[in-house]
Parts: structure tokens; C-alpha cells; sequence
């Protein structure tokens, strides 16, 4: 035991403490002069001094692995079950699954004839995905309790195949909890051909308990938007990375992390500069007629330049395409682009600069190649303010 003990203490990483070199002579003293106890003695005080063997340090490296795998685990599993949540409760302007309690009741309601509604589509399709995709009617007009079926046309305007998956929310987020959906096509994949075009169907009503909510009457909500946003599901485009998490981790335990937050945003000063708040501002390059202003709700179509602020490397533009159309003030886009665009006019150029706190962030975003804590400039032309 004694001398197993030398060899486990001179194999130590890093030097061995005096009360561990103390019991290491204790030890030989007992295999020398004490033949009768030394084996009894000598256990007592490998204990004592906690020289447990290589067993504890196996069990560590398990433990912190599997908390690790753990992680990963729990981590994978939020979005799945924020989904679940949301469908079930209508959170965050998620619409709610239509099951058996809703079918029934589906056939007792009556249509609420004194409370008409609006309801307006709008879409938007992510850069990465070639598509055109677009409601076939922008605006219906319903009461609660009445059945609705919409069209959405999407178009792949690329000379490869192409598939796809769309999100949704509902504005005013208070109205999710009304919107039923019998029948959509959102998380659902959908593949197209080069020059393929598809039609898919959106079936749905508004509970007529909408009616009678006292928030929505307070704020005299007759009008409920249902947008949809689709994504590219290329496995190139995933966002999950292994690498890139670990990346993340290391980053964040070197503090390296908190030192990129540290870099202060610097907005210049000029007759043309207009401060939007501490983290973005704008550059008028050409003003607008003054007339048609972007305000939330409104559909906006416009040229768009994307470009590193640092470097200047362009990773957006549609100047020798097709225009970008988004809905202002719902939240598809990035923040600093919202907070920058708001108020601008229709024939308008100007440069929204943001630090990467409003753009994307510490993660960045892959499918442009933008790296964590990247500052960021849109050149925006807009062409029509609807």
C-alpha cells in the first residue's frame, strides 16, 4: 500500500500538498517497522489524506459528461415543448390547435353577427429560401364564430429543388388565443421543383368568445393579422453546431464573451446622422416625398444592401432582383432594422447601422457567414408603402 501510494502521488499532475507528502512517509515508516498493523494502518490513512485512486476521477469525468449530454438535451427539448405550450394556450400570438373539445364546440357556435373583424394575411419569405410566397387574398372580412378558408400561392424561383418550412403568429398576440386553425400547412414540409408552384389552403375560424374579451374590446381590436414566414430546411442551414456550442462555451468561460459586450457602439455626428437610440442610428442618403411614411402594420417593399459594418462586406442584396416585402412592426425581423425603418418614407434611401446587440446578437448568423458580435448596416430603399 505504501507503495502504491509513492506511485500515485508522483503521478499526480501537479505538486503533492506537504499533508500528502506527510502521509507518504508514515506509510513507508509502517511497511519498515510496524509489519503486524502497517496494512490496516496504512488504508487509514490513504483515506484520511484522500488519496482515493483513479475510480473518483473516472466517476467525475462520467458525471460531468452525462450533465453535460443532459444539457444538450434539455436544451433540444425547449423548442419542441414552447411549441406545445403555445398551441395549447395561445401564447405569444400562437394560434390554437383545433382538437376533439374544439370540433365539438365547432358545431354548436353560432356566428357572432354584431362584432365584424377583419382579418389581414401577410407573409414573408427568409433570405436563404429562393421562394416567392404570398397570400391570394390580402383581407377577409368575417364575424366569430363563422368559418374561413384562405389560399397562400409560394413559387420556387430557383433552378434547384428547394424545401421549406413556415412559422406563424397572429397580431394582436392577444387574439392567438381566439384563432382556431382546422386545417394549415405551417410546420408541415413543403418541397418544390424549379418553377413549381403550390397553393395551400389555411382553414380557421375566430372563437366567439372574442366577442366578450374585455382587453380587446378596451382596445377596440377589429382588425387580426395572420402572418407566416417561411425558412429554408437545407441541413446547411441548421443552427444547431456542435462545434459552434462548444465555441459559444469556451468563449464564455475565458470571458471573452463579456469582453466583445464591452465594445462600446459609437454613433458619429453629421447633419444627416439621426439617433434612434443608443444602439442604432441612421444615415439619410436620399429623402423621401413625404407622403407614405412606414408605420406597424403596414406592408413595405423595398430594395435592401446588407453589409458588415466594419469590413464592408456585402452579404444581402436585392438592387438586380426581386424586391424585399415585409409586414412593419410585427417582429419578423431583426430589432434594429424595425426601430431604424419606422418612420421612413416612401422614395427614401437611408443607412440603418446597428450595434450587434439589435441585429443578431452573440450567436450571429450562419447562413450569411456573420459571426457573434458583428455590427451591422442596411442600405434601404423604400419602393411602396401599403
Amino acid at each position: 500500500l505504501a507503495s502504491q501510494f509513492v506511485r500515485r502521488t508522483q503521478g499526480l499532475s501537479h505538486p503533492a500538498s506537504l499533508q500528502q507528502i506527510h502521509a507518504q512517509r508514515i506509510c513507508v515508516r509502517l511497511l519498515t517497522t510496524n509489519p503486524a498493523d502497517r496494512n490496516s494502518e496504512a488504508e487509514r490513512i490513504m483515506k484520511e489524506y484522500g488519496v482515493q485512486g483513479k475510480g473518483r476521477k473516472r466517476e467525475g469525468i462520467m458525471m460531468s459528461v452525462s450533465l453535460l449530454f443532459l444539457m444538450l438535451g434539455i436544451s433540444a427539448a425547449c423548442v419542441p415543448l414552447y411549441k406545445i405550450f403555445c398551441s395549447a394556450t395561445g401564447y405569444g400570438g400562437t394560434t390554437k390547435k383545433h382538437g376533439k373539445e374544439a370540433e365539438e364546440k365547432l358545431k354548436k357556435m353560432g356566428p357572432v353577427e354584431w362584432r365584424p373583424i377583419t382579418v389581414s394575411f401577410t407573409s414573408m419569405v427568409n433570405p436563404c429560401l429562393d421562394w416567392s410566397f404570398e397570400p391570394v387574398v390580402d383581407t377577409v372580412e368575417l364575424v366569430p364564430g363563422e368559418t374561413c378558408l384562405a389560399f397562400f400561392t409560394a413559387k420556387n424561383n430557383s433552378n434547384e429543388v428547394l424545401t421549406g418550412i413556415s412559422t406563424y403568429n397572429v397580431i394582436p398576440y392577444e387574439a392567438g388565443s381566439y384563432f382556431n386553425k382546422i386545417q394549415c400547412f405551417c410546420f408541415d414540409e413543403q418541397t418544390l421543383h424549379p418553377g413549381e408552384e403550390l397553393d395551400m389552403p389555411v382553414f380557421f375560424y375566430i372563437d366567439p368568445e372574442f366577442a366578450l374579451d374585455p382587453d380587446l374590446i378596451r382596445d377596440k381590436c377589429d382588425n387580426v393579422v395572420l402572418h407566416y414566414t417561411f425558412y429554408n430546411t437545407d441541413e446547411k442551414e441548421s443552427r444547431f453546431d456542435i462545434p459552434e456550442l462548444v465555441g459559444r462555451v469556451t468563449s464564455m468561460i475565458t470571458g471573452e464573451d463579456k469582453k466583445q459586450d464591452a465594445i462600446g457602439f459609437k454613433i458619429p455626428e453629421g447633419e444627416n446622422i439621426h439617433k434612434v437610440n443608443d444602439l442604432v442610428y441612421k444615415e439619410v442618403v436620399r429623402k423621401g416625398y413625404e407622403k407614405d411614411f412606414v408605420v406597424p402594420g403596414c406592408k413595405v417593399v423595398c430594395h435592401v444592401t446588407g453589409s458588415v459594418k466594419d469590413t464592408g462586406r456585402v452579404f444581402w442584396c436585392t438592387k438586380d432582383g426581386t424586391p424585399f416585402t415585409y409586414t412593419a412592426g410585427i417582429g419578423s425581423l431583426i430589432e434594429g432594422w424595425e426601430e431604424g425603418c419606422i418612420g421612413m418614407s416612401e422614395g427614401e434611401i437611408s443607412k440603418i447601422v446597428m450595434s450587434s446587440k439589435k441585429g443578431y446578437g452573440k450567436i450571429g448568423n450562419r447562413s450569411w457567414n456573420i459571426p457573434g458580435h458583428t455590427d451591422l448596416e442596411f442600405e434601404i430603399e423604400i419602393l411602396a408603402v401599403r
